[in-house]
């Protein structure tokens, strides 16, 4: 009776841990679907190891391993059509929608895994409620195996998916779930797995036929996880990479009646009504429901060239997270600020590793593509951090570098070449001065540094937030940008401390302001300009954010355009004007890629979309002229670009509040 009573117990408490594992499970599926902006959200991933734990509960441990495996390759084949999407000499050519994803679905799409960690879970709990899946039934691989498992997905998967898709685009239903997935019309090649929770669940019903007829005639082996859950992801993607994978000789003769396409799937995401099959578009041709577009956009798709690009801006890495905020790893970073994330820390050491792999392994790639009101444009990047251009012994390969990107570019028939931020350093090639030297005589393309409207946009930004009375400190005026910007003060009336260590460069440039060179005053350290106590600072060379604590009243007016930024957490005790940013109207491109400031970019940038649009066939390089300006600005403003800042207090600037005052102001971000 002891004993019956213990095993009893024994059993109780067992039922009692499985139970509280699987309610674990069960919250953590939930919480898996409420999207990226739950604070939960990354626990998704504890789906993992508390799927171990009911497995090793339930005694169930022996599928563990081939589904481990299943998995692990079903992430390398995502994120190796995500990387062939992403560049642009493979899928350029054979692009089917020639425009980029929105932002905003690069974050809806954070839950396209859901399948993948949700699958494991469904295979331990089939094999703990049913025998089919059994250790004792398993038997090793063998043809027979792979064929009953293609068997089950042809004959069944492949008519009840047809069928339960046209019952997700019904009215109510589609509202309700299925216009999650619908929203992206552009799709990425992760977007085919990322649906609400029950058409998830709908799903993982269905494809687990596969699975499931082997096993029902006795052949189910190991090898089928890995095998299966590798052939569907790769025919999941191809459907969803927007660039034409399968070759004409697949859609010969009958062929077209089982093997879909690229732009076959592509179609059903923009006219919704057809083109419903999963892969194999017989269902849609027994339904009447193929387009009548389908075979004819295939065709184009494959004979199309790759677009003419206007206008390619070169960028470069910064720090050494930037190496990884890239479309190849993940859409969704390269649309976000570049910034540390808690999850990178831990890798900063072998991202040190794909640094110095990047600078000496890969040459100058496409970032992105994109148009801006009709002119074709590219960023193409450096695979280079900051940390290099100022290693003396790394500047002549740099600018080698540099070099052989402008010569491609023009190769390409680029018109006009941007250079960002180092990229135009004086020491790697005096603003694009060396470039030019350097490049043979029929080359066409024009470089353009953009300093000028760079310029134009910060001293708009003084016009608005700051009166002629107001004494300025200025944080790297002697640069070009700087020189232009301390002329154009004096001549306004405003007093600048310059901070400088170089008296000859200090006195160029206040004998260039002529007359009013009398406003610009030298200060040879920052700690010597902090003691005028003026509430208006310029940055246009790197502080620390202990220098801006220490030196800069809490309150005052930061115009920053320097590389890096100020951070935000120092910015927002400040009111705070980035400069450098220009902002546009989403309707005039498909721009995504964030370059530096959320939602803007560069007036480097911008200054060579317009030197494209505006077609002069003119450089831009070396010092700016002043003059220019004002011109540059009125130019922006009529191509659609504007200031990315806070609006400016007219009531304050009335009052010439940015003057000497003691008090600090409110916080404005």
């Amino acid at each position: 009776m002891a004993v019956d009573s213990m095993s009893t117990e024994t059993t109780v408490l067992d039922m009692i841990k499985v139970a509280s594992s699987l309610m674990v499970l069960f919250l953590l599926t939930l919480n898996m679907f409420k999207g990226a902006s739950s604070a939960l959200w990354w626990n998704r991933y504890m789906v993992y190891p508390v799927t171990g734990v009911v497995a090793l509960q339930l005694d169930r441990m022996h599928m563990l391993p081939c589904l481990a495996i299943g998995t692990m390759l079903r992430y390398v084949v995502n994120l190796s059509f995500t990387i062939m999407s992403k560049l642009d000499w493979l899928a350029e050519p054979t692009r089917v929608q020639r425009v980029n994803p929105p932002a905003e679905q690069h974050e809806r799409e954070l839950d396209w895994d859901g399948p993948l960690i949700l699958s494991p879970l469904a295979f331990v709990l089939v094999d703990a409620v049913t025998p089919w899946l059994r250790a004792e039934h398993v038997v090793p691989f063998s043809l027979e195996s792979v064929v009953w498992c293609f068997l089950g997905h042809y004959l069944m998967v492949e008519p009840i998916y047809y069928a339960f898709h046209r019952i997700l685009h019904m009215g109510a239903v589609y509202k309700a779930s299925h216009v999650h997935h619908h929203t992206s019309t552009v799709t990425e090649a992760i977007s085919g797995t990322s649906h609400p929770m029950l058409e998830t669940l709908g799903y993982l019903l269905n494809f687990s036929f596969p699975f499931l007829l082997p096993a029902w005639v006795g052949v189910f082996s190991y090898g089928l996880v890995p095998l299966y859950f590798v052939w569907f992801d790769a025919m999941n993607c191809i459907g969803h990479c927007n660039f034409e994978v399968v070759p004409r000789c697949l859609q010969a003769g009958p062929l077209k009646y089982f093997v879909y396409t690229s732009s076959y799937h592509s179609l059903h995401h923009t006219k919704y009504k057809y083109n419903y099959a999963l892969f194999c578009p017989i269902w849609d041709y027994m339904a009447g429901t193929v387009h009548s577009t389908t075979e004819a956009l295939h065709e184009k798709v494959l004979a199309q060239e790759a677009r003419k690009l206007e206008a390619v801006f070169l960028g470069h890495g910064h720090a050494l997270h930037s190496m990884i905020h890239l479309p190849w790893f993940s859409p969704y970073l390269a649309t976000h600020k570049h910034e540390v994330r808690w999850w990178m820390v831990p890798l900063q050491p072998l991202m040190v590793v794909w640094a110095i792999f990047c600078r000496f392994a890969f040459s100058t790639t496409c970032i992105q593509r994109y148009q801006f009101r009709g002119t074709e444009c590219a960023t193409w990047c450096l695979p280079v951090t900051g940390h290099f251009y100022f290693m003396q012994s790394q500047r002549k390969a740099i600018f080698e570098m540099i070099l052989q990107a402008v010569r491609e570019a023009d190769d390409a028939g680029v018109k006009y070449f941007g250079l960002a931020a180092l990229n135009k350093a004086e020491w790697i090639n005096r603003g694009g001065t060396d470039i030019v030297a350097q490049l043979e005589k029929h080359r066409k393309i024009r470089i353009v540094h953009g300093n000028t409207l760079t310029a134009a946009a910060v001293w708009e930004a003084l016009k608005q937030h700051c009166v002629p009375k107001d004494e300025i400190v200025f944080a790297g005026a002697t640069s070009k940008i700087g020189r232009a910007l301390c002329i154009l003060l004096a001549r306004r009336g405003n007093v600048v401390h310059m901070i400088t260590g170089c008296q000859e460069r200090f006195d160029k440039i206040r004998e260039g302001a002529g007359a009013f060179g009398k406003n610009l005053v030298r200060s040879k350290t920052y700690e010597e300009a902090a003691a005028k106590k003026c509430r208006c600072w310029i940055v246009g060379k790197h502080m620390s954010e202990e220098q801006i604590r220490e030196l800069i009243p809490l309150g005052s007016l930061i115009v920053d355009f320097a590389v890096p930024h100020v951070p935000q957490e120092v910015s927002s005790s400040y009111k705070y004007v980035n400069g450098a940013a220009m902002k546009y109207s989403r309707r005039d491109t498909d721009l995504t890629f964030c370059h530096d400031v959320p939602d803007t970019m560069p007036a480097c940038l911008a200054a060579t979309i317009i030197h494209a649009r505006e077609d002069r066939g003119e450089h831009e390089i070396g010092e700016l002229e002043v003059d220019e300006v004002d011109k540059w600005w009125a130019l922006a403003v009529s191509h659609g670009f504007s200031l990315a800042c806070v609006e400016p207090n007219k009531d304050l600037a009335a009052a010439g509040a940015t003057t000497q005052q003691d008090g600090p102001r409110a916080k404005v971000a």
